[in-house]
């Protein structure tokens, strides 16, 4: 089993209202780059949606929320956290999920 600290590394959003994440699994490289994480994909590289604090444990719970993203071996992704503009407050704020 990974480390807990590369565990943690391979989450990449969390849910703000629940126990839930997406996170990287599977045999991938993940470097930290600004605002932005770039996933070198490996295999059985994917994103997928579990609860966190049972991935930390090391099982993967899926949350029922949506299907994995399945990864390309050999190639580079860059996750970018999405925004938006928000017109009441007049800014571009981060999507929460």
């Amino acid at each position: 089993m990974r480390n807990l600290k590369e565990r943690k590394n391979r989450i990449i959003a969390r849910g703000e209202l629940s126990n839930h994440a997406h996170i990287i699994t599977g045999e991938c490289e993940i470097i930290e780059k600004n605002e932005s994480v770039i996933i070198k994909a490996g295999k059985n590289c994917a994103i997928k949606h579990l609860l966190e604090s049972e991935f930390l444990k090391g099982k993967e719970i899926w949350t029922g929320e949506h299907e994995d993203i399945e990864l390309i071996e050999g190639e580079s992704y860059e996750y970018v956290q999405q925004i938006q503009y928000n017109p009441y407050k007049e800014g571009i704020e981060r999507v929460i999920d």
